[in-house]
């Protein structure tokens, strides 16, 4: 790296800040940050040559000239400070949780708009995932996966909701409650599956497998939710400020009074180990056809 070249460099609470080389030594460059006179020393490989032109954002990372972890992240924040909750790098989404609602991103008129649109020609968006997704089924007649990842209140569960959202009302026959009955069917599974953490009071501490089932002409038929891995041990003992799922405190609310009987159940802060063996024995019927 050349010396007074722009670069970003650690910092604890920042992740990165930028500023400018003023010497490099054998193990460590050191950077002076703009609007700093305290200089920073870092290792060479957690400095990172920054972006000509500080506030400009691209949609797609790769259109970066420099894409590394600290140009990536300042692209994520500059779009995220606009609203622009997503962006790509290539064909894979990511997605930034606004912890609001942002108007019009999920109304008909947004799917409308993104429905046969190659990846790329419209702005990022979980529609346009779905839809790829949807076409690469059609063009290569094979089943298609969308992995959704990422840590705990990231909006997973949202961007799963989403995708069944694009899928069942673009490609549904509406004259069956079969897509009603296949979005609908998550409020229930998050009921059995969903607790609060230190950093969600909604986080999902499970995983499920959801296929949607097409028909030869390709309009949604069915669906299946298979492979529900439960956090099995919440059931048993929480971490200190965590619950259990949300369904125990539902039943402990509204349980009719033979059902209250038989599983023994009380107010909920009479309890440290929460729900009885038996019910942790039915939980794999939520796997289910529709």
């Amino acid at each position: 790296m050349d010396g007074g070249k722009k670069v970003w460099v650690p910092h604890p609470t920042d992740g990165f800040i930028m500023g400018r080389i003023v010497d490099i030594g054998a193990d460590t460059i050191t950077v002076e940050p703009f609007g700093s006179k305290q200089t920073v020393s870092a290792p060479y490989d957690r400095v990172f040559p920054a972006e000509e032109y500080d506030n400009k954002d691209v949609e797609d990372n790769c259109a970066l000239m420099y894409l590394n972890e600290a140009t990536l992240l300042n692209n994520i924040k500059l779009r995220y400070m606009k609203n622009a909750i997503y962006s790509y790098v290539a064909n894979i989404l990511i997605a930034i949780n606004p912890y609001f609602e942002i108007p019009g991103l999920y109304d008909g008129n947004s799917i409308k708009n993104y429905q046969g649109k190659s990846l790329g020609t419209m702005p990022p968006h979980v529609f346009a995932i779905a839809d790829k997704a949807y076409r690469d089924m059609k063009t290569q007649r094979l089943s298609q996966s969308v992995i959704v990842s990422g840590e705990s209140g990231a909006g997973k569960t949202e961007s799963t909701k989403y995708i069944l959202k694009y899928l069942t009302e673009s490609w549904g026959n509406h004259t069956t409650p079969i897509e009603k009955r296949i979005v609908e069917s998550n409020p229930l599974l998050e009921a059995f599956g969903n607790a609060k953490t230190v950093r969600n009071n909604n986080s999902s501490r499970f995983g499920k497998f959801v296929e949607i089932h097409f028909d030869n002409k390709y309009m949604v038929c069915g669906g299946y939710v298979s492979h529900y891995l439960l956090e099995k041990s919440r059931i048993c003992t929480q971490s200190k400020e965590e619950r259990n799922y949300h369904i125990f405190y539902r039943m402990c609310a509204g349980a009719p009074d033979d059902l209250r009987a038989k599983l023994k159940l009380g107010a909920p802060d009479q309890y440290n180990v929460s729900i009885s063996l038996e019910t942790l024995l039915q939980l794999p019927v939520l796997s289910r056809t529709y």
